[in-house]
């Protein structure tokens, strides 16, 4: 199929790479925009042609800035911010960022497989996620609703995370490491081409985090140890991820267990009590078949088992209170992809999953306060084509129809008109829905003694965007984009009390609508020097009372600039600024710019590298706001922290 990006992209400046022994090679700039995505549409396109704005973070950014977690990644990503609530990782896009929504309006994938379970819709993006970064090829982050193609969740970003090849690593990397946290961590990561052209990956990893004492002032008080919770900002975690493929099939597995210590008294808990903790369990295992019936067509199928638990404990009065969750389904898809001529690709694909077990519960030791079981099924069905219309237009047209077994039903249209007016510019008109489908914990669950009851009338929410993107090489080593936004939401689910009875119910009562503009340049001017400066102004308000939304900051600012010295050495800095945001007690947390700086190793004796970081390097006192199970309106977020490992390379 013709590629329109055989007009855009001229070779001007250059870039710095990691080759498959670890040492760096240069190539030019438009070699990081010629990378290919596939979380757009499911087949390989790059940045150009995808229907969508499309950020890639490769391995060497995430290697040279020093991310260690996906919130990290997205940290410096225009559009996004975090919000940590010292148990969970929330992220939000383009000003919409729900208190304690568990990330369950963005739809995360692993090697295009959805990791979101299936009883909150929640994604992990902190610890939770359990993968070592450095397993990575690249981050593909699609922003926009991605719900024609992939349904539930996709409301503001599709982000896919591409693990690196056996035959790139080619060797085994051990890697231990520890931070002022009082942190010991550990990983390997393994890759080989066998003779036999099978193509093995392994990656493992430990993190095992003590923590700090904490102060909280609403706890300062004479029965809650002064607002000092000791030694219960804990976190303990360990993932395993590999894949083995050989010619069309590939095997891919996936599993983390996750347990976190509760430090901020949350959901009324008995403030300082070492047992409050959660635990998250994933995993996954996936076997892919894609093959070419012809020079024109080829066949992609899967199947899949997924797995998800989660205990919490939360201790009331002295006694300890738990809830507990289980989902497993099964699933599989089969997609079939066609190019009629050189002009149209057709796409067609169709989904299947049987949810055989989606519960929760929630109890005493002296009753039970909810034990329900809520299997469920959903059939999908989707369609997508591209035309190029002329040498310089095209069209990118798809729409997914989604059955829920429990009278859920959706259907997502998405349109997108690229043009090329010269050969250093694209534009991108876009246009499309998507939509959220209420999960059973709000649709189902009720506990009289504690005045909640269930919605099984609750619909999904949606949202329809419009936008307009433009990308253009500025001048030679200097690429820019910028974005203009328009979302609204509707029939967005929020806990209400129910004026007939004064019971909580999650209902759907607002609208939201939330606008803005993101720019980004990527300079690339000299071989040994590479920098990102973006900008995000966004505006969300609710359209039912007018006001700004909570947690929406509308000003985002972020820049990074890494150098190379010493034959292979690199040092980075980057810079995060971010505007006030509102709290649910309505005040306001104060803006903040923080500094991390990374230091990073090619080669020590020949078989080592050694980076070191420093997170918040002037030690600045910042919170995000809380959620509704909260006291404190904002949370306290990590001062100056120290990282250092060492890896072994054989």
């Amino acid at each position: 199929m013709k590629r329109l990006l055989l007009i855009i992209w001229l070779s001007s400046g250059t870039a710095l790479a990691q080759s498959h022994d670890g040492s760096v090679e240069q190539f030019p700039l438009d070699s990081l925009l010629n990378i290919k995505v596939s979380a757009a549409t499911k087949y390989d396109q790059t940045t150009s042609e995808a229907p969508a704005s499309v950020t890639i973070i490769s391995s060497e950014e995430i290697a040279r800035y020093g991310y260690r977690t996906l919130s990290d990644v997205l940290r410096s990503v225009h559009g996004f911010y975090i919000s940590n609530d010292r148990n969970y990782d929330y992220v939000g896009i383009r000003g919409f960022g729900r208190p304690t929504d568990y990330n369950d309006r963005l739809l995360l994938l692993l090697n295009g497989h959805t990791l979101n379970e299936d009883v909150y819709g929640s994604a992990a993006i902190g610890t939770d996620l359990g993968i070592d970064l450095s397993s990575l090829d690249h981050i593909e982050i699609v922003r926009g609703p991605g719900s024609a193609v992939y349904g539930n969740n996709a409301m503001f970003a599709v982000i896919n995370l591409v693990t690196k090849k056996g035959n790139v690593i080619d060797g085994i990397h051990v890697t231990v490491g520890g931070s002022t946290l009082n942190e010991s961590t550990a990983s390997v990561l393994y890759g080989k081409q066998l003779d036999n052209g099978v193509n093995v990956f392994f990656s493992g990893l430990y993190d095992d985090i003590e923590g700090k004492d904490l102060y909280f002032k609403e706890y300062d008080t004479d029965s809650t140890n002064h607002g000092i919770a000791h030694h219960l900002d804990w976190d303990r975690s360990y993932g395993i991820l590999s894949t083995v493929s050989y010619n069309d099939l590939t095997l891919q597995l996936y599993g983390v267990s996750r347990e976190k210590g509760i430090p901020t008294g949350a959901f009324d808990d008995d403030f300082n009590d070492p047992s409050a903790k959660t635990l998250d369990q994933r995993s996954m295992v996936e076997v892919q078949y894609h093959t070419a019936l012809a020079v024109d067509k080829s066949l992609f199928s899967r199947v899949y088992l997924d797995h998800y638990e989660y205990r919490g404990t939360y201790p009331f009065e002295g006694i300890e209170t738990k809830d507990a969750t289980t989902g497993n389904w099964v699933g599989t898809e089969l997609r079939a992809q066609w190019d009629v001529d050189t002009k149209n690709r057709f796409t067609l694909g169709a989904e299947y999953q049987q949810h055989l077990h989606a519960d929760y519960h929630f109890w005493d030791p002296t009753q039970i306060y909810f034990d329900g079981n809520f299997p469920y099924s959903l059939f999908s069905l989707y369609v997508e084509d591209e035309h190029q219309l002329s040498e310089n237009l095209s069209l990118s047209l798809g729409i997914r129809r989604d059955e829920y077994s429990n009278d859920v039903e959706a259907t997502t249209p998405r349109v997108a008109v690229l043009y090329y007016p010269a050969a250093s510019t694209t534009l991108k008109l876009l246009y499309g829905e998507a939509f959220r489908a209420p999960n059973i914990y709000e649709v189902d669950y009720a506990d009289p003694v504690s005045g909640f009851k269930a919605n099984p009338a609750l619909r999904p929410e949606r949202i329809r965007t419009a936008e307009l993107v433009c990308q253009q090489r500025i001048a030679e080593g200097i690429i820019g984009s910028t974005s203009l936004f328009d979302n609204r939401v509707t029939n967005l689910i929020d806990q209400n009390i129910d004026p007939l009875d004064s019971m909580f119910q999650f209902q759907n009562v607002s609208v939201a609508h939330a606008s803005g503009v993101e720019a980004e340049l990527t300079l690339r001017i000299y071989p040994e020097i590479q920098s990102y400066i973006n900008y995000t102004y966004e505006y969300a308000k609710d359209d039912n009372s007018g006001k700004k939304l909570t947690n929406s900051p509308s000003h985002l600012f972020r820049c990074g600039a890494s150098i190379d010295f010493l034959e292979g050495n690199s040092a980075a800095i980057t810079f995060d600024y971010e505007s006030s945001r509102i709290t649910l007690e309505g005040t306001q947390t104060d803006p903040y710019l923080i500094t991390d700086v990374n230091f990073l190793s090619r080669k020590v004796l020949d078989h080592f590298k050694v980076s070191a970081s420093i997170s918040n390097l002037f030690n600045v006192s910042y919170a995000t706001p809380g959620g509704f199970e909260h006291k404190e309106a904002a949370i306290i977020q990590n001062g100056r922290v120290f990282f250092a490992k060492l890896e072994y390379i054989l």
